[in-house]
């Protein structure tokens, strides 16, 4: 056997393989879905537990104990500061551009595709 006709068998069974595994999951997910009872979506609720969790896993800035308390400040002060990828995150122009507010010129285009002269 060829090594190309060996490596398009193999690519062969491991997609059959592959679709079969698939197929089974996404059975077992419907499945699951349409035996767990529908509740209401409450999405406030949900942004708040999210939160919570968040804050939840904060993790205290560290203690040094080196001895020095020069050193100690230092080094609290170093873990503390936020880097310069979120100091300069701020003033991006990419970052300014994404969080415009676009509502009033999407007003705009609303108001211009109903007019009809």
């Amino acid at each position: 056997m060829k090594a190309k006709q060996f490596e398009k068998f193999i690519r062969t069974v491991v997609r059959e393989e592959i679709d079969s595994a698939l197929r089974r999951e996404i059975s077992f997910l419907k499945e699951e879905l349409l035996s767990s009872p529908t509740k209401p979506i409450n999405n406030r609720g949900n942004v708040e537990e999210f939160r919570n969790k968040l804050r939840e896993q904060v993790a205290p800035p560290p203690n040094f104990n080196t001895g020095d308390n020069t050193l100690d400040s230092l080094l609290q002060e170093t873990a503390t500061t936020p880097s310069w990828e979120d100091k300069m995150a701020a003033n991006d122009p990419v970052t300014q551009f994404i969080n415009k507010d676009y509502r009033p010129v999407m007003d705009a285009i609303e108001k211009k595709k109903d007019y009809r002269p």
